[in-house]
């Protein structure tokens, strides 16, 4: 196998497998190409099975014609935005996203507060535009979630900020943070494997 190999400064060898740029090895300067070879084989089906998801998720991408009338999801309703050209659209979800998970963040963090006794405010919440990552916690306790996530049904919203809710409280995905996020939201594993199965589908 022949993928691109970027060197620096890291420590450990690691593979990424990006929707566009497709596999991708990020190895130590010093690490011998024999040694990432090695490497790859004993990954091989991996990188066949997560590269397959990979081409299952583009083909899930909706095909948007951005005609007057069209629908797009928002909470999981079809719903006509008062734009049409792509990027007025995603500065439409943007708006809403903002709108929305501010303020579900903060009543999630109120229900949280009461269920462990804690404090879980987050220090700030941000909206950006991810390509594999729905949202995260950062070591400061702010929040930074992904706008597209909007297009989903409010279950699956309301599942994601509980997960980076919860991060303020458990910064790894133990026990504990799933104990923790099980009260939020009894039915967090289903969420999550909706998301993960059917997250390419969220998109403008």
């Amino acid at each position: 196998m022949k993928y691109p190999v970027v060197r620096s400064s890291r420590r450990t060898l690691c593979i990424q497998i990006h929707p566009e740029k497709g596999v991708v090895i990020r190895a130590p300067r010093r690490l011998s190409d024999r040694r990432i070879e090695k490497f790859l084989k004993e990954k091989e089906e991996w990188i066949r099975a997560k590269s397959a998801q990979q081409t299952k998720c583009r083909a899930q991408k909706p095909t948007r014609s951005f005609e007057p009338g069209e629908t797009f999801p928002l909470l999981g309703e079809p719903t006509k935005p008062p734009v049409h050209t792509r990027t007025k659209i995603i500065e439409w979800y943007k708006m809403k996203a903002t709108d929305h998970l501010k303020k579900r963040t903060h009543q999630l963090a109120k229900k949280l507060e009461e269920i462990t006794g804690r404090q879980v405010q987050p220090r700030a919440i941000k909206i950006r535009s991810y390509r594999s990552r729905w949202g995260t916690c950062h070591r400061d306790n702010s929040i930074t979630y992904n706008w597209k996530v909007v297009m989903a049904s409010p279950e699956i919203v309301d599942y994601l900020i509980a997960h980076e809710l919860t991060h303020i409280l458990h910064k790894n995905h133990g026990p504990n943070f799933k104990k923790t996020l099980a009260l939020m939201d009894p039915e967090y594993k289903k969420n999550q494997k909706w998301l993960r199965s059917n997250g390419a589908r969220l998109d403008v």
